[in-house]
């Protein structure tokens, strides 16, 4: 659909441009949504048309030449207005009788003539030739000055600054100079702003564009100073608009099978026809956030086969647009434009759940700690159990007995330190610091334990059939995907052969080819877009589980012709809409409040177990305990028997030395 276009330039004279925007005024074309520009020709005479034609121009941005204000410039306008009221005009209207840039060009080109004249050398006479004859042949007679090309030099060497500013040619043209932009507004002109060759647009005028101009910063970010614009509005216009009789935009919407919970379509070969669904509410809702009015109809094509013969209607501009669960992808995007995405994106992989049953629990429970981390608790605890008992003996008489007892003992005590249940009082406080420290050791361990076993059992029973295409692939299981959807070719980038492939098309399919599974001609797992099996799993939900994303894709989104304006409008629409609570409304109105799935993210489902290493700092930790309570429990019996030796030495050498003494006694 053609737009109609509301931006206008304007380039001719200013008498023709009053007519015309007397014209377009009466018609309403200087109203709100309209953007109109006027040339240098028009800008420059903004200041002296009468008050009537500028009161038709209300809204107009122009371009003019800038002139800085100087006392040789107010000098130069009282004399000019005296003059030219004197003169020519006695009108009371005094604003045609301003100078304008016309006028200073004109002072500035004879100052310059007059200033080469009087440096030119040669006599300053003209030499006219023959004068006879009639005075329409007076210029035909005139002959080339021999001053001329002096004369001609020095106008081009000549520089100097005159009332439009900095006289002087380069490259034998005048250089461009800064324009200033303005708007009219009411009676007056207002400037917004500037535009220089080295600088482009500004909100103020750089010094080095002029001399003695002060440097005036923007604030960042600004770039002009706003516009009113006509209709006196502020509001930026989109310079384009729909023809007040134009035709009804044609939007083009998919004719489904099933998941019709996106759009379904009643009736659409006759008057009665229906269209609804999440998207077409999403598209509708969006529509009514633009700033006009846009008039549509729906139009139901088929589309089973393809989605991309539906974009491919849009290309050829059979159809406006196009609104439904139509995929952005890639390739799409090379022959239309889309809207923003308003839906999850992604493609997933849709599995039969795994029941409690189908897995093997009766050994589960030593699933979470493995073998080495298993061993080296029986270690601990065997050597923690020698380690107190060897240190309890000597001075605990539970630990002591015939040897029977002893060995019945220590291993009660040995395997009771694992669960801390035994009922022995410690008399040593070497054996009560080793309990402490294991002790320690096992309530991190258990606590981890107890974690790890929660989740595992916990897994097993969310954990799907299938975690990964991969599996499928290497077993040559078969797999499916929706009929017409663009994961056929996704599938066989995935490097599955088309034997392996089936489509189907309603959500009644999906399921008994699953519960089937690929050895009772079914399917192992079905690959679809994350929006429709969340929508599967609204019927499904008990026996089926969503694995991925497999792969990632941008979303549903609305196609319209290259270049639309409708695009960037309805995608500003569509996500004040996602964000605010109309969004989510209306996914609510189709969907309900219930989680749809639950997402693994990743194929790999499988838990970590807790091993020795994870533990290895306290292992070493109560192992560095046991081994110094052992040392200085063996010192200090080393001691002790020392110390014993040395007394029953001591006593036998003293027993021993009277009798020794009674002998030695000399006779008299």
């Amino acid at each position: 659909m053609t737009m109609q276009t509301r931006v206008f330039i304007v380039h001719m004279l200013p008498a023709d441009a009053a007519r015309l925007f007397a014209r377009a005024s009466a018609i309403g074309m200087l109203t709100e949504g309209y953007v109109w520009m006027v040339t240098d020709d028009i800008g420059i005479a903004l200041d002296v048309l009468p008050q009537h034609t500028t009161e038709t121009m209300l809204g107009v941005v122009g371009f003019r030449p800038y002139v800085a204000k100087s006392t040789r410039i107010t000098g130069f306008m009282d004399r000019f207005f005296t003059r030219y009221r004197a003169k020519y005009h006695q009108d009371p209207d005094v604003r045609v009788a301003k100078p304008t840039m016309f006028q200073y060009w004109a002072y500035d080109v004879v100052w310059a003539i007059a200033s080469a004249t009087e440096k030119s050398k040669r006599p300053r006479s003209l030499n006219l030739g023959s004068t006879t004859g009639y005075m329409g042949k007076l210029v035909d007679d005139l002959q080339p000055s021999p001053a001329g090309s002096e004369l001609l030099a020095s106008i081009i060497g000549g520089e100097f600054y005159g009332l439009a500013g900095r006289f002087r040619f380069v490259d034998r043209h005048l250089p461009v100079p800064p324009y200033e932009i303005v708007n009219v507004i009411e009676d007056k002109i207002r400037r917004i702003g500037f535009w220089s060759p080295g600088y482009g647009l500004s909100a103020f005028l750089n010094s080095s564009t002029r001399p003695g101009q002060a440097r005036r910063r923007a604030k960042a970010g600004q770039v002009l100073r706003a516009v009113i614009w006509p209709g006196d509005s502020i509001t930026v216009p989109r310079g384009w608009d729909f023809p007040a009789n134009g035709k009804i935009l044609q939007i083009a919407v998919p004719v489904r099978r099933d998941f019709k919970v996106f759009v379904k379509v009643e009736n659409p070969n006759s008057s009665m026809q229906s269209v609804t669904g999440y998207c077409i509410d999403v598209f509708e809702a969006a529509v009514k956030k633009l700033p006009y009015a846009l008039p549509f109809k729906y139009m139901p094509y088929d589309c089973a086969n393809s989605y991309d013969k539906l974009v491919s209607q849009v290309y050829f501009k059979t159809y406006d647009g196009a609104v439904g669960d139509v995929t952005i992808i890639a390739n799409r995007t090379r022959y239309v434009d889309f809207t923003v995405p308003y839906t999850e994106s992604g493609v997933s992989m849709l599995v039969l759940a795994r029941k409690d049953e189908d897995e093997p629990t009766m050994w589960i429970f030593l699933k979470p700690l493995t073998t080495d981390l298993w061993i080296a608790m029986v270690v601990f605890i065997v050597f923690t159990g020698l380690v107190v008992c060897t240190i309890e003996k000597p001075v605990n008489d539970q630990v002591q007995g015939s040897k029977w007892k002893q060995l019945n003992t220590y291993f009660y005590f040995a395997f009771s330190t694992g669960t801390s249940t035994h009922d022995q009082k410690f008399k040593s406080l070497q054996s009560k610091v080793i309990m402490v420290s294991w002790c320690f050791v096992l309530l991190v361990i258990v606590q981890s334990y107890t974690a790890s076993l929660s989740s595992m059992l916990t897994a097993k029973r969310l954990q799907p059939l299938v975690t990964d295409p991969m599996q499928l692939l290497h077993k040559g299981d078969y797999v499916g995907y929706q009929n017409g959807s663009f994961v056929h070719s996704m599938l066989r980038r995935l490097h599955f052969k088309d034997r392996q492939m089936m489509s189907f098309s309603t959500r009644e399919e999906y399921a008994d080819a699953l519960r089937k599974g690929s050895k009772e001609g079914g399917v192992s797992a079905i690959f679809d877009e994350t929006p429709y099996i969340n929508s599967f799993l609204l019927l499904y939900g008990k026996d089926f589980q969503k694995v991925g994303p497999i792969d990632r894709t941008v979303g549903f989104g609305f196609a319209f012709p290259k270049g639309s304006p409708l695009v960037e409008d309805l995608s500003k629409a569509m996500l004040n809409l996602i964000e605010g609570s109309e969004g989510s409304d209306i996914e609510r109105k189709w969907f309900g409040d219930r989680i749809l799935s639950l997402d693994y993210g990743s194929p790999d489902t499988s838990f970590s177990r807790l091993s020795s290493r994870s533990f290895k700092g306290l292992f070493i930790i109560n192992g560095c305990i046991l081994g110094l309570m052992f040392l200085i429990n063996c010192s200090r019996y080393a001691y002790a028997k020392f110390t014993a030796k040395r007394k029953a030495a001591a006593a036998s050498d003293g027993e021993a030395q009277p009798s020794t003494n009674g002998n030695d006694i000399p006779a008299v």
